[in-house]
């Protein structure tokens, strides 16, 4: 792993803020490449065939075979209303491909498969216009997952330009084809598409976007939901000679599209739950552009429709205000905390879920925050705040924010909740005032989870906490629970987070392992089954320390974020 020092880090990401206020043509940004056990390649496993695409012989591709094959839902094509925007529903177009075809969206839905377009104006850094279409198409297929097309977009100046870059990528399409096994090669030349008229001269709705909000790239996902595109450094390609000329150090990698896919994929399995009609869901905010912190009251439902749910989910949606312009330097800038708080009777702040915001994209997250519901129980109207920018920086964002509550058949409900410990800086002092408590166990108690939300943020000493592996030692009833952060410090650990919620392709140091946390993705908590430490009916004793290399730390190590509870389920 190379070593990085906090005030170059901070340096590189100022030097960024830069750099996005050029043309997409001379900003480079994020990004990294990394398998999946979904991944299909040269010889890949499980490539053969996916989708009953074939070449010639006049057969009509089944586009819904390969959701059989994989076992996905077969979404049907949507009626609409259509849009022309992130976040708007795709509608139907036709496109001609540089091999002689016409390529119809309509047509080859499949319902379970994402598309994602790729620019010839992204170029290798910020040092060497060389478009990354010229490198890493195979490493492009050998990342991404099977139900993916790609289709690559010329956006030169001229026709004759654009003509001579498209004919030069499908040169590269048909090398990469003739050097696959027959079956993999039927599989990706169905899904590799080299649009052959230049974007400017594209008619309808996919020539505006691919234009204007699309034109470093875009997807459209698998619920037919319009994406942007972010940028594609790759953490492996680190420039020195870069760097020493102040320049964004990390050069772009083809493959890196890739992780748009993946994403995708991610999220569609994690959010398709959420459109269940039998969910209860409370709006707080429905596409409000806010900049730093905002409150609202709402009536949730009352207190005898509370007691038929054991699920709450907190989702929220953080879009660029300016639906016109690339996510890129519209989008916040920075990784800022951001807090969902519901006001208790005292008009103090409860934290419900945390997350963090993305280098200059959008993010979409889902957070299972159900023993929080305990402090909703009573129902009826209640004050939330969410915070997701300090005073001095704010980022306007769209945002919508809902609470998700269901009912999913378990045998118990969260019904009361103890305040354990919070955080703070991190240093000799840290453990002196996290004394020792005593928590009265319901008699009616059927399950009990230790619950708790753990980010460290700061690097006064050894880049730690943000970027230094500290622990967390619970102890409840003599039975001692720890749980550290082995990722932080290192150079990719965040990557496999987009499959986890977390936007990548960031512009930003996205793929660095944090303690805790990675930009743009929620934070998950921490959840322990304690039941059977704990006597019901009697009172526990829980203890916490906060640790560095199984000690208190001797120097100040940024500060740790901490909020924790004994959650009692009946």
């Amino acid at each position: 792993m190379r070593s990085f020092s906090l005030p170059l880090v901070g340096v590189l990401l100022t030097l960024f803020g830069v750099f996005t206020g050029c043309d997409d043509e001379a900003g480079t940004g994020g990004g990294a490449t990394t398998s999946s056990s979904t991944t299909t390649g040269a010889g890949g496993e499980g490539a053969s065939g996916l989708g009953g695409v074939g070449g010639g012989g006049g057969m009509t591709p089944d586009p819904t075979a390969i959701c059989t094959d994989l076992g996905l839902e077969a979404l049907p094509f949507s009626a609409g209303p259509y849009g022309a925007h992130r976040g708007d529903v795709a509608e139907g177009f036709s496109v001609a491909l540089a091999d002689g075809s016409t390529w119809s969206f309509e047509e080859r839905f499949s319902g379970c498969e994402s598309y994602v377009f790729s620019t010839d104006r992204m170029p290798v850094s910020d040092a060497d216009p060389t478009s990354v279409w010229e490198s890493d198409l195979d490493a492009l297929v050998a990342a991404s997952p099977p139900n993916v097309h790609y289709f690559f977009f010329s956006r030169q100046v001229t026709d004759d330009d654009a003509n001579a870059s498209i004919a030069a990528m499908q040169g590269r399409v048909d090398t990469l084809l003739a050097g696959l096994p027959a079956e993999d090669a039927a599989h990706w030349k169905a899904r590799l598409h080299v649009i052959g008229t230049r974007a400017q001269n594209l008619d309808g709705w996919l020539g505006s976007a691919l234009t204007t909000h699309g034109r470093i790239g875009m997807g459209i996902d698998r619920s037919q939901r319009i994406r942007g595109g972010g940028y594609l450094a790759d953490v492996d390609r680190y420039s020195s000679q870069l760097a020493a000329n102040d320049m964004w150090p990390w050069k772009n990698n083809l493959a890196y599209t890739a992780h748009e896919a993946l994403y995708f994929n991610a999220q569609h399995e994690k959010l398709a739950h959420l459109a269940d009609p039998t969910n209860t869901v409370v709006t707080l905010f429905d596409g409000e552009t806010l900049s730093e912190f905002a409150e609202t009251t709402v009536e949730l439902p009352s207190a005898a429709e509370m007691e038929g749910f054991d699920t709450m989910e907190v989702e929220v949606e953080m879009a660029c205000p300016d639906p016109d312009e690339v996510e890129i330097g519209n989008c916040g800038a920075w990784d800022y905390l951001a807090y969902l708080f519901v006001k208790d009777e005292q008009g103090n702040d409860v934290q419900l879920a945390r997350f963090i915001t993305s280098y200059h994209r959008e993010s979409h997250w889902v957070v299972d925050a159900t023993p929080m519901m305990a402090h909703l129980l009573a129902g009826g109207t209640r004050t939330f705040k969410w915070s997701f920018a300090p005073p001095w920086n704010p980022q306007p964002t769209a945002t919508k924010l809902r609470l998700h509550f269901s009912n999913q058949g378990k045998t118990v409900k969260p019904r009361a909740v103890t305040f354990l410990y919070s955080g703070g800086v991190f240093d000799a002092t840290y453990n002196d005032t996290k004394l020792p408590m005593d928590v009265a166990i319901p008699a009616e108690a059927a399950r009990v989870e230790l619950w708790a939300i753990i980010t460290g943020h700061g690097a006064e000493a050894g880049q730690c906490a943000e970027f230094c592996n500290h622990e967390h030692e619970f102890t409840i009833d003599g039975q001692v629970y720890s749980k550290d952060f082995p990722e932080a410090g290192t150079e990719d650990q965040c990557i496999p987070q987009m499959e986890h919620g977390m936007v990548p392709n960031q512009a930003g140091t996205w793929w660095f392992g944090r303690g805790g946390w990675c930009p743009g993705q929620q934070v998950e908590p921490y959840v322990v089954d304690v039941t059977a430490d704990v006597t019901p009916g009697a009172t526990s004793t829980v203890s916490y320390r906060g640790l560095r290399n199984g000690v208190t730390p001797t120097a100040a190590s940024g500060n740790i974020d901490l909020v924790s509870y004994l959650v009692v389920y009946e």
